[in-house]
């Protein structure tokens, strides 16, 4: 398992600027939060860690920037119980055929590798439908 705080990248425009993302369990729930340069730092606090990335990602968004997070990548979403008793921290990498792996959902990837939130949400859908 990675550990907070990971130093990652973030793309707008196809210009890519380092950011950092850093994750922590505090008052039982999950806080996330991503800080750049390029943009005010961004939090939020949710029931798991996935769900957090997923606030903050649904922010940064409508502004252009994609997060080259892992957690991302359209074809990776957590289970229940990932998110119950891991706090999001890990999700499986589907695939047609069903559960391809297990990531580290805050890994550094390539930005461009990433999509939005309701576009990773409709792939999985089609990939566990």
């Amino acid at each position: 398992m990675i550990q907070s705080p990971q130093t990652i990248q973030a793309t707008r425009d196809g210009s890519a600027s380092e950011a950092a993302v850093a994750w922590r369990y505090e008052s039982g729930s999950w806080v996330v939060e991503i800080t750049s340069p390029e943009f005010a730092s961004v939090s939020a606090r949710e029931n798991d860690a996935f769900e957090a990335l997923c606030v903050i990602r649904e922010q940064l968004e409508p502004l252009g920037w994609r997060i080259g997070v892992a957690g991302a990548q359209p074809d990776v979403w957590p289970s229940g119980m990932a998110r119950d008793q891991g706090g999001g921290l890990s999700a499986y990498r589907f695939a047609p055929e069903g559960v391809e792996s297990v990531v580290d959902t805050f890994a550094p990837v390539d930005p461009a590798t990433v999509t939005t939130v309701a576009e990773q949400r409709a792939k999985i859908d089609r990939l566990m439908g």
